[in-house]
């Protein structure tokens, strides 16, 4: 994983209930970096990308699930996790971070957490997200992720893209990732 950038400052902590209302600004915030993709793909979007409701941060909270990155006491970033037990790995179904602070090192800090987080615990991590978005499936391949082939979904990881296509994301562009540690 690339650790060239390191923001030395920079606090990462469990989030708590209130920090909800800045985790959905910064999740709103993080969308303006596709503004730099071809007219292409931003047309097969939709209008608004599908964001994060409320409830879904109240969970992940609640479940223990979501880090945020603090910079001076501002949450800049955030990754939310999902235990699946039965597979023994970990679901990142969130990461963010804030437009302003992209490209500090900042979303590098976050999943290195992550990553030693889950081979403290012996377990896998998967994520889905676009291929064809340099900084995502080609990040996380830089990472050690690979994307996995149609073939080699679960149901889990089947019923994600699934639900992921229906709320407006474009089918050809998702894909599913794994990291093994």
């Amino acid at each position: 994983m690339n650790q060239c950038k390191k923001v030395n400052n920079l606090k990462i902590r469990r989030a708590l209930l209130g920090d909800i209302s800045q985790m959905v600004h910064v999740e709103k915030e993080s969308g303006a970096v596709f503004s730099a993709m071809p007219v292409e793909f931003l047309s097969c979007l939709p209008e608004n990308l599908p964001l994060h409701s409320k409830e879904f941060y109240e969970q992940a909270v609640r479940n223990n699930g979501a880090w945020l990155a603090e910079l001076d006491s501002k949450i800049v970033g955030f990754i939310c996790l999902e235990n699946i037990e039965e597979e023994s790995s970990i679901h990142i179904s969130e990461f963010a971070v804030d437009y302003n602070y992209q490209r500090k090192g900042i979303g590098n800090q976050l999943l290195s957490f992550v990553i030693n987080f889950a081979q403290n615990e012996s377990k896998d991590i998967t994520l889905t997200t676009f291929s064809n978005v340099p900084w995502n499936a080609n990040y996380y391949r830089n990472c050690g992720f690979i994307t996995l082939n149609v073939n080699d979904l679960n149901d889990r990881l089947k019923s994600l893209i699934k639900n992921e296509v229906e709320t407006g994301l474009p089918e050809q562009y998702r894909c599913a990732m794994k990291l093994t540690v």
